[in-house]
């Protein structure tokens, strides 16, 4: 890993770890062990280290788990998307950086756009996700794609941040289950 990228992970980490405002370049310094300063050669202003830890957060997307084959059936999707959320549920720092950041930066259009509606990860999972429901026999595969990223977004946010760390977990086989019957997915 070079040190711009290593740069951005620990961007990723700190953010994910105390939120946008634990993001320095000081801090990145620190945890990196690099001189003083040195952080600033590569981000100069603050805007650009919360850059360098949304692109981070780009390069960690995978729904599926590597590249199965296509789903057939509503069980056969199940199998692949609860390992696929467990595998983002223990990695955690990039899906908690994202929605810290998301938050923090609601006002700001260029950074939320970057994170949300025209995020790289976003735009892959999208793309994704509409094949594996096209696969599925859904209608309108590319709508409920939408829906799907909305529905994965709960799951992880209550594992990660909500009532699932500390009370009763969502049964996520059951969700994604009963949702892809109700968008009338193959059975």
């Amino acid at each position: 890993m070079g040190r711009r990228e290593a740069i951005g992970a620990a961007a990723l980490e700190l953010v994910s770890e105390g939120g946008s405002h634990a993001l320095t370049h000081r801090r990145i310094d620190r945890r990196l062990g690099l001189p003083e300063g040195t952080t600033s050669n590569y981000a100069r202003n603050r805007r650009a280290l919360v850059r360098m830890a949304i692109d981070e957060v780009a390069a960690l997307a995978d729904i599926r788990g590597g590249n199965p084959p296509l789903p057939s059936t509503v069980d056969e999707a199940v199998a692949q998307l609860v390992p696929a959320l467990e595998t983002t549920i223990e990695r955690g720092v990039d899906t908690r950086a994202r929605m810290s950041l998301s938050l923090d930066y609601v006002d700001d259009e260029e950074l939320h756009t970057l994170l949300t509606t025209e995020s790289p990860v976003r735009v892959k999972l999208l793309g994704e996700v509409a094949r594996m429901l096209s696969s599925l026999g859904v209608p309108e595969p590319d709508q409920r794609a939408i829906d799907f990223i909305g529905v994965m977004n709960g799951l992880l946010f209550d594992r990660l941040a909500g009532n699932g760390v500390r009370g009763s977990r969502v049964d996520a086989a059951h969700v994604l289950r009963a949702w892809l019957i109700g968008i009338g997915a193959r059975q």
